[in-house]
């Protein structure tokens, strides 16, 4: 079997980019800042920095294995980095200007900051669907130029289709311009992620669809350690892919039906 090819070096340039920011955001955490909807204005470039960095990595990884000629790997690379800095600019500097980079159409500059997230995930989401249909069509393949491992190949495919399922939980978000479903944004959540305590919300279904493109290659990596055959692998795969789709079509139900996935009640005054 093939073994994977050199990272792309524009996928990874900008993935290190990322992460370099989210540690210039780790740091102003420490720094005290008029909150925006109760949040630390780096909090949230933070975590969009570093779920970017980990995103343009994976694809670094993946871009090279597709059965196509390096210049449409390149026009891949550069249309998922180009629209990840799109996205990434907005998300850092509405914050600084004291107000939220999500949903805001108030006044026109904020307007057009939003378009322009809009437009940026649009294409990446357009981008993403061909690079899931080409991983599915045809093969995955290594350095060598020969196929992937298969369940590599299958982790691969599923992964990227989860991956899909994010954007009808975005592009939710986006028509109701909030991710909460019930109540406003803002107010409790839970630690770290911030997921609403008291109200539906789509980032949960968002989160769980977008990480299958690392959770599912990455079992069937570890899967290639073990001296399980070929089918036992595959079969562990597939409860591993089943399960996360359920779990990220349940939370996007009760997302939508204006259930938190983790309900703490209303203080009692």
């Amino acid at each position: 079997m093939g073994v994977l090819g050199p990272l792309d070096p524009v996928l990874l340039g900008v993935a290190g980019a990322h992460l370099l920011l989210g540690v210039v955001c780790a740091v102003a955490l420490l720094i005290d800042a008029p909150r925006v909807l109760g949040v630390h204005p780096a909090a949230k470039p933070l975590k969009f920095a570093v779920s970017i960095a980990v995103y343009l990595a994976t694809m670094a990884v993946l871009v090279p294995a597709l059965d196509v000629g390096p210049v449409a790997q390149r026009v891949v690379a550069l249309l998922l980095a180009g629209t990840m800095i799109a996205e990434m600019v907005p998300i850092a500097v509405q914050p600084l200007r004291g107000t939220t980079s999500h949903f805001n159409v108030q006044g026109s500059s904020n307007a057009r900051a939003w378009r322009v997230m809009v437009l940026a995930i649009v294409v990446a989401t357009a981008t993403m669907l061909l690079v899931a249909l080409v991983a599915t069509f045809r093969p995955l393949v290594g350095a060598d130029g020969a196929p992937l491992d298969p369940v590599l190949t299958a982790a691969w495919r599923a992964g990227s289709w989860l991956f899909l399922l994010a954007a009808v939980s975005g592009f939710a978000m986006a028509g109701r311009r909030q991710h909460s479903v019930g109540g406003p944004d803002g107010g409790p959540g839970l630690p770290v992620v911030d997921w609403s305590t008291r109200h539906g919300d789509l980032r949960v279904s968002h989160f769980l669809s977008m990480h299958a493109l690392q959770v599912l290659p990455l079992t069937a990596v570890a899967l290639a350690w073990t001296t399980w055959s070929l089918l036992v692998r595959g079969t562990v795969l597939g409860a591993v892919t089943l399960a996360l789709a359920v779990v990220s079509v349940w939370t996007l139900r009760q997302a939508l039906a204006g259930r938190p996935l983790l309900r703490r009640p209303a203080p009692v005054l």
